[in-house]
């Protein structure tokens, strides 16, 4: 029974001995941010483990987690420094692969992080093709921090969880084509009247000046991302009314396309070219006969054949190009617009022979014929036919050989047999095009007469079609003037129409990129002050490099761009706990969902009105040093106190052992 006197004492130690341990853990981490301290109670217990007899006495520890206690902020100097003030946490995981796990913390000092294996390939200044490493937002712990991309139309939704890359490529390639304008300017009134509006146009760009057009010259961002200059024109024609314009930027130059054909030149290939002019298409379709000399013979078909169609050689001329195969439109006059496409076919075509048989009909000519072919996997086939002498004509023996032709079912499966267009001639045409035969023919004469004759001709060979043939366009467009528009002015100076007054403008820029936008004139004047502007504005974003971002209270991160723009690109969501204190704790810093802390709750901090970020500061830890170290002075004592109740129990043990002796 003595030794029982143990257990309550041995107890105490351990308990206080790890209540101690834990303190140690907080006072250690004082400092760390986002950690999130423990708390140490004791529980009395009754075992009777040890003996049926008695019960003995004593405690346990049990550990609480003070997850859902803030921390006290610190200010930063870091602009990737971040922290919580309210509920939630950060979503990060340990791999790029979001799906594997997610982990969550309150720890706000970020950095930028390579990705394993993740690299882009851009285009340096020098032109040269490079590799660059992708940088994404990572915590301490080394783990992906999580964010909710930007769509389209600015907003941002949760359940699309991904690392966030911020390096200086992430969005270069993200950009938006101006759709929607605005131009306020003043026209004067003093402009002369011009009734070619489009003449006028086209010799200002040709260079030749002129005081009745006055033009501005629109920033606009095409629908490759690129910035780009839109000239509007504007002449006068009639006091109230003005005609306006869009063209490109580029050189007034008569438009040029290149037509390209390649492939094997064979007979039965089809290349054809397509001319819109004003919305009406005009098709030149060219077969080939095999007979051209190669490709370039049939370009040069194709060439006479579009000069050759009225519609077409109106507004422009065909040439034959530098290559083999290609050809060259050019329009005849500046400002003519035209679209071109071009097709190119493989043709294949049934081989045909053609069988004759001549001389006197005399009994016991012999008529003899082979028929042979790898494609359809048939063995050399024999036809004969002897004369009777009662056949009377070449035509009847002729139309017998046919006969024997089809009665022969390898060779009927190959070939259709057929009579001539003459007395003695056979027709044999391959059942299948592309698929090739040949053929035999010979006379064995008996007769007396000894005039019998049978001969060959193909002319028409086997075309299996290479299906090589392809066509491509390569356009040049010349400076694009779209149809004119009208604005009109009242009396007084002011845009006539109901608000807003807006023009539709589309042109087309020489690397095929375009721009269709809507402009909005509302505030254009019409006074006798000189032409000038006083205000432009359009939407779209130009493809830009991030040269740095920062976050706001929502959680939001902005990007600054090269371009001088800033928006949003990602968004940081909270995960929000039913009982966040239930969370398995990792390292202090970073916890993982449990069965009892719920599952988390994506939000955002505008939205879940529970919390919002503050840039430039960290969480520290909710460790109260003061509190701490006088828990630990606690702990010591009561640590000593069960170590002297341990020594007593000894020595009164030893004594009785001393007594009994």
């Amino acid at each position: 029974m003595g030794y029982n006197l143990f257990q309550p004492a041995t107890l105490g130690m351990k308990s206080h001995a790890h209540a101690l341990d834990t303190i140690g853990i907080n006072v250690a981490n004082v400092n760390t941010g986002g950690f999130k301290r423990t708390d140490t109670r004791f529980e009395t217990m009754i075992s009777k483990s040890l003996s049926q007899q008695a019960d003995l006495g004593g405690m346990k520890p049990k550990d609480f987690q003070r997850i859902d206690v803030q921390g006290t902020f610190t200010a930063s100097d870091r602009d990737l420094d971040l922290a919580i003030n309210g509920d939630g946490f950060f979503y990060v995981s340990p791999t790029f692969t979001v799906s594997d796990e997610i982990f969550f913390t309150r720890g706000g000092s970020f950095e930028i992080g390579l990705a394993d294996a993740q690299t882009s390939s851009v285009t340096a200044d020098d032109g040269n093709t490079i590799t660059v490493n992708n940088g994404y937002l990572i915590d301490k712990s080394g783990y992906y921090v999580l964010g909710e991309a930007v769509n389209t139309d600015g907003t941002f939704t949760t359940g699309n969880l991904a690392p966030m890359r911020v390096d200086s490529w992430a969005f270069i390639d993200t950009n938006t084509p101006t759709s929607t304008a605005s131009l306020g300017l003043n026209l004067p009134t003093t402009n002369g009247d011009i009734s070619d509006h489009k003449g006028t146009v086209l010799a200002y760009l040709a260079g030749t000046s002129s005081d009745d057009l006055e033009l501005y010259h629109a920033q606009v961002i095409d629908s490759n991302g690129a910035k780009r200059t839109v000239q509007l024109n504007f002449t006068q024609q009639s006091t109230n009314s003005w005609q306006v314009s869009a063209t490109t930027s580029r050189s007034s130059s008569p438009q040029t396309d290149t037509v390209n054909f390649s492939g094997a030149a064979e007979a039965s290939d089809v290349f054809g070219v397509t001319v819109t002019i004003d919305g009406t298409p005009t098709t030149i379709n060219y077969t080939s006969t095999g007979l051209e000399g190669g490709l370039s013979g049939i370009r040069n078909e194709v060439v006479t054949a579009i000069n050759a169609n009225a519609t077409i050689a109106a507004s422009l001329t065909a040439s034959a190009g530098l290559g083999d195969g290609e050809i060259t439109l050019l329009a005849k006059a500046e400002g003519t617009s035209f679209t071109t496409s071009a097709t190119a076919t493989d043709g294949t075509t049934a081989q045909i022979d053609n069988i004759t048989i001549a001389g006197t009909v005399e009994a016991g000519d012999v008529y003899e014929f082979t028929l042979a072919s790898s494609d359809n996997n048939i063995t050399t086939q024999t036809i004969s036919y002897t004369v009777t002498g009662a056949e009377g004509s070449l035509a009847t023996i002729r139309d017998n050989i046919v006969s024997a032709f089809v009665a022969n079912a390898p060779a009927n499966g190959t070939v259709i047999a057929a009579a001539g267009g003459s007395a003695g001639e056979i027709t044999l045409t391959a059942r299948t095009a592309g698929k090739s035969f040949t053929t035999t023919a010979a006379a064995k004469t008996v007769g007396a007469t000894g005039d019998n004759t049978a001969t060959l001709t193909t002319p028409t060979a086997n075309v299996t079609g290479t299906n090589d043939n392809t066509a491509y366009v390569l356009a040049k467009s010349a400076t694009q003037t779209t149809a004119s528009q009208t604005l009109t002015f009242n009396g007084d100076g002011t845009i006539n129409g109901t608000s807003p007054v807006t023009l539709d403008f589309a042109v087309t820029f020489d690397d095929a990129a375009t721009s269709a936008f809507t402009m909005d004139f509302d505030t254009m004047t019409q006074f006798g002050a000189s032409f000038s502007v006083y205000d432009y504005a359009h939407n779209g974003k130009a493809a830009a490099s991030m040269n740095s971002f920062k976050f706001d209270n929502t959680g939001q991160v902005l990007g600054s761009f090269e371009d001088g723009t800033s928006r949003p690109v990602y968004k940081m969501p909270l995960a929000i706990f039913s009982n966040p204190n239930k969370l398995e704790m990792l390292n202090g810093m970073v916890f993982r969902e449990t069965s009892e802390s719920g599952e988390p709750v994506e939000t955002f901090a505008d939205a879940s009105e529970r919390a919002t970020f503050i840039n430039n500061a960290l969480e520290i830890s909710n460790v109260d040093i003061v509190k701490e170290f006088t828990r630990m002075i606690m702990m010591q004592k009561a640590y000593n106190s069960s170590a002297t109740v341990f020594r007593a129990v000894d020595e009164m043990i030893q004594t009785g052992r001393d007594l009994k002796a």
